[in-house]
């Protein structure tokens, strides 16, 4: 079902215009004399655009979740981790250190990827403790998922999980 959050308040602009028309007391009728030819036109409601998608967007991992709380990326880490869901049922990026493909289902708020296929560098430091990370939430089974204001976050039902920005669209 299609809601419209924008007809209140295209509801609320078109009272204003007609109580200004009649608070005249002339119920717009001087107005009407210095334009007898008022402009005509069509006023036409659009839904306002989803929320970020799922899939086909660039998410850079921001903090790992333990539990109830979110822990801000190691040192040396930030901006490295990044994943895309492809439609085809394809999850691909960077676990911060690694490339790595997988494929991956989505079904209503969760999702479930499938065995990595990952590059085979050694990582140490931050981005390789994001990486064990990842690995291991990515293992896990089904995770939760929501978006909102530009922020996925996935969690594993342990609390674990992630939260990851979407990159800024292009134009």
């Amino acid at each position: 079902m299609r809601t419209f959050r924008h007809v209140p308040v295209a509801l609320a602009a078109a009272l204003v215009v007609a109580a200004a028309a009649t608070a005249c007391g002339d119920g717009g009728a001087a107005l009407m004399a210095q334009n007898p030819h008022p402009a005509t036109g069509t006023v036409t409601l659009t839904a306002p655009a989803p929320d970020t998608p799922l899939t086909a967007t660039e998410w850079t991992v921001e903090s790992l979740l333990g539990g109830a709380a979110a822990a801000s990326l190691p040192a040396g880490a930030a901006g490295r981790a990044r994943f895309t869901i492809a439609a085809d049922g394809a999850v691909s990026g960077s676990l911060g250190c690694n490339r790595f493909r997988a494929p991956v289902t989505v079904s209503g708020a969760s999702l479930t990827v499938g065995p990595l296929i990952t590059t085979r560098m050694a990582c140490e430091g931050g981005p390789g403790e994001v990486e064990r990370t990842l690995t291991g939430l990515f293992g896990s089974g089904p995770l939760g998922w929501r978006i909102r204001d530009r922020t996925l976050t996935l969690s594993a039902p342990d609390g674990t999980g992630l939260t990851a920005r979407a990159a800024p669209a292009a134009g």
